[in-house]
């Protein structure tokens, strides 16, 4: 089974997207999402993580532009000087079945490349479950800091994670990222667990 991260562009896309948040985020989480013309508002990009060789969608992951919007930024104790590039990363999510293999990784990994980069961003950001922020593969493997506040919202207590995209240490550990899924590509063991659990 390979993984291809693709940009959503089609209504097909969007609404292969979008059932997936349902399913973790509304379904599974027992959270109700703000409708899409209000949680889509200045998205740059969104990204669908598909299982082939049927194109199964899998995973989902969006970048949001917030450069400027300061009231965002204080609301999450964050201060970026001004005109700084700012974006922030939501939804996250990968459907039950294709846990365990590395697809959170790969998706910011691609959002790094196809929308960090090309766009100049300075910081990128997220909120995260403050209980697992220290040792989440988001800081261990991708260098995000969790910062000292914790703010309570409809995911349950989040403290934001940061990551200055300027600094040499966040561009050595894109590269640690890259070398790590060339040698820990998605199992066959892990393969064949997530089409049982589909019943394939």
């Amino acid at each position: 089974m390979k993984i291809m991260i693709e940009t959503v562009t089609s209504d097909e896309d969007e609404s292969a997207m979008r059932r997936i948040r349902r399913d973790i985020f509304e379904r599974e989480m027992g959270i109700t999402l703000a409708p899409p013309e209000v949680q889509d508002k200045n998205a740059v990009t969104h990204l669908l993580a598909r299982a082939r060789p049927g194109r199964e969608p899998v995973g989902t992951l969006s970048v949001i532009d917030t450069s400027g919007d300061q009231r965002l930024h204080t609301s999450f104790g964050l201060k970026f000087e001004p005109h700084a590039r700012v974006a922030r990363y939501m939804h996250l999510a990968v459907l039950k079945p294709y846990r365990g293999m590395n697809i959170p990784l790969m998706m910011m990994l691609e959002a790094y490349r196809r929308i960090i980069i090309p766009h100049r961003y300075d910081y990128t950001w997220l909120l995260f479950d403050v209980k697992r922020a220290s040792t989440s593969f988001l800081r261990r493997q991708l260098g995000f800091t969790p910062t000292a506040d914790t703010f309570i919202s409809a995911y349950g207590c989040r403290c934001p994670l940061l990551r200055d995209e300027r600094t040499p240490q966040a561009v050595e550990v894109i590269a640690q990222v890259e070398q790590y899924l060339i040698q820990h590509p998605i199992s066959l063991n892990a393969a064949a667990h997530a089409r049982a659990s589909l019943g394939a």
